[in-house]
């Protein structure tokens, strides 16, 4: 039998009756190392291991053990913890859950706040970036959000603090360390004090986002935020993608599976109507739209601005690029540009090009695999009963 104890923080009269009995009849106990000399004192029989990194050693010396073994987490193990984690690990044994309360609700008690409205992202046992980026996401989703983040010792929040240093609304941070001890500290934070900052005790943190400006910001309430109409953002009249083409193109590059942070590279942005589009559905992505020509690299940072995304528009060909990216759109500058691009990508990321020459989209066709034509025909009114419909210049796709 396996037994999993929540405690959070390091008072034994925070402990119910049964964990109590759980830690005295346990052959090994596997803690946190600050909690060792008193597990020792209040268990002078255990064997008393440490709960060391990485995880998958911990879980190999508790299988070692598992017929008398206790694991003390901390707080809820249930939420965000290790109840999930040995199950898959070690699905052959019994085990016993006795949960303490989470870091999360007790610091919402300490501040006698409410905690139903936020999200809960841990960076414990998770690789940080990606927590970090899913954090970015979820207070970018609406504008009033709040998160918990659950933070394990000696971890910097610098990428997160720096992403919403451009955020149009108030950042305000709320930082507990060591909750439920003689040493808890509860510390509000700008975003400022909070970059660089770090702590070597487990922390949890309330990060909110108050009133936008929301001129700078779309509007997620409304219909329209999802596919930005032609006349919302500036063009020169022959570089604006249109709404089908955007639409099409996008799904080709299946947003969904990109990964968190993802990085993406628009070659040929033009007023960047394409990419604006993929940050819509997934603004954690990092898109550099690479646009040489200097008026349309103006009107680019101008719709980013508009709609109120981070992007990078850069005035160069894609040949002077090195970096790698995880996928690709290509809306300019021929065969040449799209070999290049490859170049930048791994042999599976997803690749859309567009062109209105059919002999360039049969040579992209054979460098991805695919090529689709994009034809659209909008109405237009003759007399008192007739309707015309209107071909648009049509758009080759090409993809992988």
């Amino acid at each position: 039998m396996i037994t999993l104890i929540g405690w959070l923080g390091n008072r034994i009269d925070s402990l119910s009756g049964d964990q109590l009995r759980a830690l005295q009849a346990s052959r090994t106990i596997f803690a946190r190392s600050e909690l060792h000399e008193l597990l020792q004192t209040l268990c002078p029989l255990s064997t008393i291991v440490d709960f060391a990194s990485p995880l998958s050693t911990t879980i190999h010396a508790i299988a070692d053990h598992a017929d008398a073994c206790t694991v003390i987490a901390s707080g809820d193990p249930n939420f965000f913890g290790l109840t999930k984690t040995l199950r898959r690990a070690l699905p052959e044994q019994p085990l016993r859950v006795l949960p303490g309360p989470s870091a999360v609700a007790t610091l919402a008690a300490r501040l006698g706040r409410p905690w139903d409205d936020l999200s809960v992202v841990s960076l414990v046992g998770r690789d940080h970036h990606e927590a970090l980026q899913r954090a970015g996401i979820l207070l970018a989703s609406r504008p009033n959000a709040a998160i918990a983040l659950l933070i394990p010792p000696n971890t910097f929040l610098d990428p997160l603090i720096e992403r919403l240093g451009d955020h149009p609304g108030t950042v305000s941070l709320t930082i507990a360390t060591d909750l439920a001890t003689d040493g808890e500290t509860i510390t509000k934070l700008t975003p400022a004090e909070a970059l660089h900052w770090r702590s070597a005790s487990p922390a949890v943190a309330f990060i909110e986002i108050g009133e936008p400006t929301m001129e700078m910001l779309m509007d997620y309430t409304t219909g329209e935020a999802s596919i930005f109409r032609e006349d919302q953002l500036a063009t020169d009249g022959t570089n604006f993608t249109k709404l089908e083409v955007r639409l099409a193109a996008v799904a080709r590059l299946n947003p969904d599976r990109l990964p968190i942070g993802a990085h993406v590279i628009e070659v040929g942005a033009g007023s960047g109507a394409l990419g604006l589009t993929l940050l819509r559905l997934r603004p954690d992505i990092e898109l550099t739209q690479l646009e040489p020509k200097h008026d349309r690299a103006v009107m680019a940072r101008a719709n980013a601005k508009t709609l109120g995304y981070r992007t990078t528009v850069s005035e160069q060909p894609v040949e002077t690029i090195s970096r790698n990216f995880d996928a690709a759109l290509v809306g300019g500058g021929g065969l040449g540009a799209l070999r290049h691009t490859l170049g930048l990508l791994g042999p599976t990321a997803p690749v859309v090009a567009t062109y209105a020459d059919l002999h360039r989209a049969g040579s992209a066709e054979r460098l991805l695999g695919n090529v689709s034509l994009i034809q659209v025909a909008h109405g237009k009114t003759l007399g008192p009963d007739g309707t015309r419909l209107l071909p648009q210049t049509p758009i080759y796709l090409a993809w992988r």
